[in-house]
């Protein structure tokens, strides 16, 4: 593998990682969704194994990891307007982001 691929591979593994550890999932989730042994999805974050197309979008799709962010590290939504959502949106899709702030937050406050 060149060192171009070698490295690319890694920081997408390290993306996601992050994204996979935000989200509150295991190894084995995500390993089960992308049907692969939770051995192979271990080389997906080492960067020891690169994701095809078929992977990143059962991730986007799944989890709504954004295939751009795990690629480059940046973002396709530039910024997030909390204050336009909430006033853009209806109860149930408000109730879910609130939902899921609280759940983020509670993870981030037990580490």
């Amino acid at each position: 593998m060149d060192n171009y691929r070698k490295e690319a591979n890694l920081q997408i593994g390290k993306r996601l990682r992050e994204a996979r550890n935000n989200l509150g999932r295991t190894q084995a989730e995500i390993a089960a969704q992308l049907k692969v042994s939770e051995e192979h999805y271990r080389k997906y974050e080492s960067g020891a194994t690169g994701l095809s197309a078929d992977k990143l979008l059962t991730l986007h799709h799944e989890y709504g990891m954004d295939p751009t962010y795990l690629i480059t590290g940046g973002c396709l939504k530039n910024d997030f307007d909390v204050d336009y959502y909430i006033a853009n949106c209806n109860k149930e899709q408000k109730d879910a982001f609130v939902d899921r702030v609280l759940a983020y937050m509670s993870r981030i406050l037990k580490r």
